[in-house]
């Protein structure tokens, strides 16, 4: 999303002025940042004779520059900002949106950064706005008023520019605290605003794995040492974190161990063993979250990605049910699918077989998952050519089907379409005609004719009829497939392309035009 980009300041956003603790504002609409910041802006340069600041754009402004410009014309103590004629802007609600950020970053990239993650009208914290951090308030007042920014925050995102990566972000001592917040919370979610994809590339390679609690920075040692002792309270909690409640080193684990989701998405990974202290709510959540982004990660094609989210999963659930787990066997599962989405075929085997192990331990030969199990692997064998051991295993699927739920369901007609599939690559043209028609017949009787898996039995079948060089036959049920996808998808749409290049080919073979 692209939100407006004021080139000058409104005639609202001239002016600012100092408030009271009491009277702090904690958030303001995306859409007012530059108007905000601009006003300030506009305000200092009218106004001062001696110039700190000589940058005349506000997206130019870090936080140190903002901070002066801030300085400068308030004449007050103030602990918080507001641009003076446009209080409407500010709101004493929570914030949506709670951002992370290293103070050598530009108001440019973080407005840049939140519009990419953000809606126009969401409220955001950027502290700078509201309080000079650890410069003009003292680090005590700022470990009191953070808490309640982070954990009540509907989001917390953390922002990664071009010139930064993210152990260098993670160093900054605020940003460590507001981190640890979030991670206690009820919301253990934090979100990488990553353009440049630079943090998925750390943690890939391990460099997330180090010592955060002591290698962290702030501009004084005090704020330091009053961080790091608020961060050993917050992890002390013996229902929090594991290994003996050694608080340092659990919030190391935490803040190393973040899972790289879609669009840079993380999920603080150590959460998941929280299960194993009683908070089951806590550890479903996570996965839930987890298990959704993975199928955004999964539905944009974005297979990496999506493979390494749900082997953390795997990970999780091992951890916590054991690994005969039915949960750990689903998962197993859904691993091997995303191997097979990236032609990993050895890979995605080895995970439907572990899959296939638990199930069978758990439910027995014959229950309807352990068909699910069997059909991955026969597709799996199908893509390694050995049509032999797919035919095998998608029998079996067929016959485990048929003895629980009949010779006319829908999942009876999957299968028979999948060994129909086989005998084709077989070159047993008959045998395989045989499966789709009976197939077909299935699901006309359970969906009826004008459905799209009735138009794929029937593209099936003309598939049959064409190698067989039976082109009249071929091109009826074609043209029949072709009516069904025209109607539920439309002329453009690639299943509706493919049968109309089908039928070309079939009337050329038979010298139509």
């Amino acid at each position: 999303r692209t939100l407006p980009q004021p080139s000058s300041p409104t005639a609202a956003s001239q002016g600012i002025r100092g408030m009271s603790i009491g009277q702090t504002m904690n958030s303001i609409p995306l859409k007012h940042v530059p108007g905000a910041v601009a006003g300030l802006l506009d305000k200092y340069h009218r106004t001062q004779q001696d110039k700190a600041v000589t940058k005349t754009s506000w997206r130019e402004l870090t936080s140190t520059d903002l901070q002066k410009v801030i300085q400068a014309i308030d004449t007050g103590t103030a602990t918080a900002y507001n641009v003076s004629s446009v209080n409407q802007l500010f709101s004493p609600e929570d914030p949506d949106v709670a951002l992370s950020y290293r103070w050598s970053a530009t108001l440019g990239d973080m407005y840049d950064g939140l519009a990419s993650a953000c809606s126009a009208d969401e409220r955001v914290w950027i502290d700078i706005l509201f309080n000079g951090q650890n410069a003009l308030l003292t680090p005590e007042a700022v470990l009191e008023l953070t808490p309640r920014r982070y954990q009540n925050a509907r989001r917390h995102v953390l922002l990664v520019t071009s010139s930064q990566d993210l152990v260098a972000l993670l160093r900054r001592g605020w940003i460590c605290f507001e981190i640890a917040v979030r991670m206690i919370s009820d919301k253990p979610m934090v979100e990488l605003i990553d353009p440049h994809r630079k943090a998925s590339e750390l943690y890939q390679s391990g460099g997330l794995q180090r010592d955060f609690f002591s290698g962290m920075e702030t501009f004084k040692d005090q704020a330091k040492l009053l961080i790091q002792d608020a961060i050993r309270k917050l992890f002390t909690r013996a229902d929090s974190y594991l290994d003996g409640g050694d608080p340092e080193l659990n919030f190391n684990r935490g803040v190393g161990d973040f899972v790289h989701l879609t669009g840079g998405k993380m999920l603080v990974g150590d959460l998941f063993v929280r299960a194993e202290q009683g908070e089951s709510a806590c550890f479903q959540q996570i996965l839930d979250l987890s298990w959704t982004l993975s199928q955004e990660l999964e539905g944009k094609g974005k297979f990496a990605d999506c493979l390494f989210v749900r082997e953390r999963q795997l990970e999780a659930l091992q951890q916590t049910h054991g690994r005969e787990h039915m949960d750990v066997a689903a998962s197993l599962n859904n691993i091997g699918t995303v191997y097979g989405a990236l032609g990993e075929n050895e890979q995605a085997l080895a995970k439907f077989e572990e899959s296939l192990r638990i199930k069978v331990k758990n439910l027995g030969h014959d229950h309807m998952d352990v068909a699910a199990s069997l059909d991955n692997m026969g597709l799996v064998y199908r893509n390694l050519g050995k049509n032999k051991e797919a035919l095998q295993k998608h029998e079996e699927a067929l016959r485990i089907r048929v003895k629980n739920v009949g010779h006319d369901h829908m999942d009876v007609a999957a299968s028979l379409n999948n060994i129909g599939t086989v005998y084709g690559a077989l070159g047993e043209n008959e045998q395989a005609l045989a499966k789709f028609e009976e197939s077909l017949r299935i699901k006309v009787k359970n969906v009826g004719h004008d459905h799209m898996e009735v138009a794929m039995s029937l593209g099936n079948i003309g598939k049959v009829y064409e190698t067989q060089g039976e082109n009249e036959q071929a091109l009826a049920k074609y043209e029949q497939a072709l009516a069904i996808f025209v109607k539920n998808l439309g002329h453009g749409h690639t299943l509706t392309l493919q049968t109309q290049t089908n039928i070309g080919i079939v009337r050329r073979n038979l010298g139509l035009s």
